[in-house]
């Protein structure tokens, strides 16, 4: 049973729904796997959860 795990910044559930299914076509592909056995998390963080260097996500978005 692969998991595919995914962490990433705010995303629209329609995106969301587009990696899943993209995601699990491509592991589908390489394993031969079917799709019931291929789970996918997505953790959907805020951007003052993600840093990059000194700075939050949210900081360097603001200051653009």
């Amino acid at each position: 049973m692969p998991i595919i795990n995914i962490t990433m910044g705010p995303t629209t559930e329609e995106k969301k729904k587009e990696i899943i299914d993209k995601m699990t076509k491509t592991l589908m592909d390489i394993t031969n796997m079917p799709e019931e056995k291929i789970f996918t998390i997505i953790n959907d963080l805020p951007l003052e959860n993600l840093g990059v260097g000194r700075k939050s996500v949210k900081e360097l978005v603001a200051s653009k």
